[in-house]
């Protein structure tokens, strides 16, 4: 059924000889350029023709990729949008629709005349110019019965809405399998992005578990240091006392203090009063 109505939409939109692409282009997506042309057998530019005229009223839509093969010319692919096409009808149908309740407002509200020997219909406005004589026949105008009109409308108007109906099924079972994928999709990300967040915590757990044992190595470099330090410093301050004046002074008193300091001292005493 959706098929059927598929091809009198594309037909309407492109010629008769467009209703074959809905046999190509059907639950398919992105069916080679090249591949429809043969199966239509058409050329390539034909068909190109046919399928812009549809792409312009958002029927079909396309992809395109280089062909090294065929020296770097882009090769179009192509994928029918039967949502789109079922909604753009339904447009057309409404609009249809409306046309028709005002036609039907005015044969329930006003009159109309007719020329017996030819299918010749006036407005009373135009018959009352005509004072009531047909131009064409010469024929007095007859009043038409608006019945027969009125019930043609109105079965027109029911015809319109049942294929609204059918249009509104379709289109809500595509949108239930769209809202499937949809959700499909996003769940697949949201396990995607969890999967990330994880990978991300095991890095992030594995760089502070390193971190903390960097400083917990720390201290024990730290006492390591200060002992080295100490060792350092001790040494040093032993050198320090050695040449230090207070050091110095202690060295120089002990030696004027000593025996043989202070032999050579009496010794330079006696040296002295001789000379004198």
């Amino acid at each position: 059924m959706q098929e059927k109505l598929l091809k009198k939409i594309i037909s309407e939109y492109a010629g008769m000889d467009a209703e074959k692409i809905v046999d190509l282009l059907y639950n398919k997506q992105n069916v080679n350029e090249f591949l429809i042309a043969k199966r239509l057998n058409l050329t390539i530019n034909q068909t190109r023709n046919m399928l812009y005229k549809l792409a312009d009223s958002g029927l079909v839509q396309f992809i395109r990729k280089k062909d090294k093969k065929k020296g770097g010319w882009y090769t179009y692919f192509w994928t029918l949008k039967v949502k789109r096409c079922l909604l753009k009808y339904k447009e057309r149908l409404l609009e249809e629709s409306r046309k028709l309740e005002e036609q039907l407002k005015k044969r329930q509200k006003e009159r109309f005349y007719y020329s017996p020997s030819a299918d010749l219909e006036y407005t009373e406005e135009e018959a009352i110019l005509n004072d009531y004589v047909c131009p064409e026949t010469g024929e007095v105008l007859q009043l038409k019965n608006n019945l027969p009109e009125v019930e043609k409308i109105k079965n027109e108007i029911k015809e319109i809405e049942k294929q609204v109906l059918v249009i509104d099924v379709d289109v809500a079972e595509i949108e239930a399998k769209e809202g499937k994928v949809k959700e499909k999709r996003l769940k697949e990300e949201k396990k995607q992005k969890e999967e990330e967040r994880r990978l991300r915590k095991v890095q992030r757990d594995k760089e502070k578990a390193k971190e903390a044992k960097k400083l917990k190595k720390k201290p024990q470099e730290k006492k390591r240091q200060k002992t080295k330090g100490k060792k350092k410093k001790a040494g040093k301050k032993t050198i320090k006392k050695k040449n230090s004046p207070k050091h110095k002074a202690i060295k120089k008193h002990s030696k004027k203090n000593s025996p043989k300091h202070k032999a050579i001292k009496k010794f330079s005493k006696k040296k002295t009063m001789s000379k004198k």
